[in-house]
């Protein structure tokens, strides 16, 4: 647990016993005018739109943590328009598509954005936002009317972030924010010790587990606990899920083959709503009675789905086309990515799992695209983005008229091998990386089964594999 985290928790510890904590504004992003909030977390970051007229400007911030400590770090800011462009950045870009590129914009454009980001700046200055958020809403507004103030053939504007007025808040403020957050939060847990939460909104969390006597774990010894989570929406949309073995629990199938039928806005302002619920059922769990009863497998779990539902809330523009890759600029609305993670394992040199995510372009068209959700497989161990599992490489699918994942419910089989696990694998049986192995062959289009290929060897295999033809 980073220094963050740690200051965090004691000052929740406070709150629900009693002790003396910052005084708050509201306990979340609340819209104002123009603006819609997807986001507005003191650990995850201030995410949304202002509309005028039916023309949009995004605007993000986000604070780095250092990897050792965890202890919070600069800001990073930016706005962009409807076609995913940077219009103004401010401090170091927090990521890839955060760089702006030169040449884009002409000086009408300039001149259209100018009283556009004077607005957005005045809009975001009169948010009701709590204490904790106050860095970052006031640093958004500058930067917006420093962009106003640009000269219009200056777009992109670059601009530095004031570090004495972009502080981070103290721990007090931020666990004030969580407890208030918390607040009309309710979570439960059956007899079977499935947990089944309602992080507001019609959003819910539910959680199984389910141990397995006859199979070892990832560490060798028989007997192994997989554990699964899905987050989903009120309208049955599955917004993220991690899928620990090879089943899928019972009545789940259906709501993760379910296609989301909502706008971009709608379904994003879920992904930022549940992060900030599924962050503070985490962090006063450890204080509060039934609130995740205080297991930290459960609360990590909580805390990396919060982190991955906060991110690519904006839209993004394909590089593909920038790249000039056709095969990937052309064809359907529908694009699959898969990500492979992998950590250090003494008993077999590696464990490896898999993220899959998918995006949905704004036209058949279009090059920009929106984050539509994922799923992570676990494969029998330590799940993706988890501390001490590293990236080790994506595969982004073509367009296509549809999501190309790994069947769940077809004659290929399933997610995973449907051969009996056994971390050193031997013939008749699999390990995660022949789970990961045929994940990756699925986004790929590449022919595969739960029981052929890698699934049913004899040859045993210590490494993640690549992202390349399987």
């Amino acid at each position: 647990m980073g220094k963050m985290a740690v200051g965090i928790a004691l000052a929740m510890g406070m709150a629900f016993t009693g002790g003396t904590m910052a005084a708050g504004v509201e306990r979340a992003a609340k819209p104002d005018g123009n603006v819609k909030f997807f986001l507005a977390d003191p650990e995850l970051g201030v995410a949304g739109v202002y509309t005028v007229n039916g023309t949009e400007l995004y605007f993000e911030a986000r604070r780095t943590l250092d990897a050792a400590t965890g202890a919070p770090g600069a800001l990073s800011l930016r706005v962009i328009d409807s076609e995913a462009r940077t219009v103004a950045l401010g401090g170091e870009p927090y990521a890839k598509q955060w760089e702006p590129q030169h040449g884009e914009f002409t000086k009408s454009d300039g001149f259209a954005y100018s009283d556009l980001l004077s607005g957005l700046g005045g809009a975001l200055e009169a948010a009701n936002l709590h204490v904790a958020l106050s860095a970052e809403k006031s640093a958004l507004a500058d930067l917006a009317r420093q962009a106003a103030g640009a000269p219009a053939a200056r777009y992109p504007v670059r601009a530095g972030v004031d570090a004495r007025r972009s502080s981070a808040p103290d721990a007090a403020q931020v666990a004030d924010f969580y407890v208030r957050s918390a607040k009309d939060l309710g979570i439960a847990r059956e007899r079977d010790g499935t947990i089944q939460a309602n992080l507001g909104n019609g959003i819910t969390l539910l959680g199984s587990q389910k141990f397995i006597a006859d199979e070892p774990g990832a560490d060798g010894q028989m007997g192994r606990i997989d554990a699964y989570s899905m987050v989903k929406a009120a309208d049955g949309y599955v917004l993220a899920s991690e899928l620990g073995g090879d089943e899928v629990p019972k009545g789940w199938l259906e709501s993760m083959e379910a296609e989301n039928a909502r706008d971009h806005h709608a379904l994003t302002t879920d992904f930022g709503r549940a992060a900030t619920a599924l962050n503070a059922l985490a962090y006063s769990g450890t204080w509060a009675q039934g609130v995740a009863q205080g297991n930290p497998a459960e609360q990590a779990t909580m805390q990396r789905l919060a982190q991955t539902l906060a991110t690519h809330l904006l839209p993004v523009r394909d590089d593909a086309v920038a790249a000039g890759d056709v095969r990937r600029a052309a064809g359907g609305m529908y694009q699959t990515y898969i990500q492979v993670w992998r950590k250090p394992f003494v008993v077999i040199a590696e464990h490896s799992g898999t993220r899959v995510g998918k995006w949905r372009y704004n036209s058949a068209t279009s090059t920009v695209k929106t984050h539509q959700g994922w799923t992570s497989y676990c494969n029998h161990g330590t799940c993706a983005a988890t501390e001490n599992m590293t990236h080790k490489c994506t595969f982004t699918g073509p367009r296509l008229t549809y999501y190309r994942v790994p069947a769940r419910r077809t004659d290929a089989g399933g997610h995973t091998c449907s051969t009996p696990y056994w971390a050193i694998a031997r013939g008749g049986h699999h390990n995660c990386h022949d789970d990961s192995s045929t994940q990756v062959r699925a986004v790929r289009g590449q022919a595969y089964g739960s029981n052929s290929y890698r699934c049913n060897d004899s040859i045993y295999w210590m490494y993640a594999p690549t992202c390349t033809a399987q």
